[in-house]
């Protein structure tokens, strides 16, 4: 079982324990707030009432230990730049800050944390790029040109196999997994809950309404897909 420390446990850290709790893994959760750590002992494995940036705090729960740290401190940029500082010089493997800006990030670079995020422009652009493409249920980038893409199966693909589509030699995409519903419909009313997700697909799995396919390759390549009826 993974074990990770979730250093601030407000909505971000908090949300992120309870997916990581979720997926099997051991939280100890952190913060200075007597609240915050008393909501957090419903959901997440461990929560003490700490301050993460006196650094005796963090010697003393072994973090070395764990797989990984999550830095999540609201807006405090120099805080969470100090705590991250503490978390390198003390060995923990794997360090996650969340960084309320450009500069945060570029200053959390500089003292050697490789894994950083921004949710609130990473979410913005995932959003922004899932609206504007065409029929696209959802759409995660992978480097410039290539992404991962649901797409709903469009009527002509309704009836035929994946092999007899040949999706790879006419449009050099790839399908990587299908998302089937329980009931037909566009797929853009369902949750994730009401459907069932098949990675790999086989190539004789029969495209049906509803169904959406999970592609990736070439966002170029992919808006061909898209732009059949």
């Amino acid at each position: 079982m993974k074990k990770f420390a979730a250093i601030g446990l407000g909505n971000f850290g908090l949300n992120l324990s309870r997916a990581l709790i979720e997926n099997g893994c051991e939280v100890l959760g952190i913060d200075s707030s007597r609240e915050a750590v008393n909501t957090a002992k419903d959901f997440i494995s461990h929560a003490v009432i700490g301050d993460a940036s006196n650094r005796e705090v963090l010697e003393s729960l072994s973090l070395r230990d764990f797989d990984g740290a999550i830095v999540s401190i609201g807006q405090e940029m120099a805080i969470s730049i100090l705590i991250s500082l503490y978390l390198k010089e003390i060995g923990v493997k794997r360090i996650v800050v969340r960084a309320i800006s450009e500069d945060h990030g570029k200053v959390l670079k500089m003292i050697g944390v490789s894994d950083i995020i921004m949710p609130e422009r990473d979410m913005a652009e995932r959003l922004a790029n899932m609206l504007s493409l065409k029929n696209v249920v959802d759409y995660l980038p992978i480097g410039e040109d290539y992404g991962i893409i649901e797409v709903p199966s469009p009527k002509s693909f309704i009836g035929k196999t994946l092999r007899d589509l040949q999706i790879p030699n006419r449009f050099n995409c790839q399908v990587i997994g299908l998302k089937i519903f329980e009931e037909p419909g566009s797929g853009f009313h369902f949750t994730d809950k009401d459907s069932t997700i098949k990675i790999p697909p086989s190539a004789d799995d029969i495209m049906t309404p509803g169904m959406i396919m999970i592609i990736i390759g070439k966002q170029q390549d992919i808006e061909k897909i898209q732009a059949i009826k």
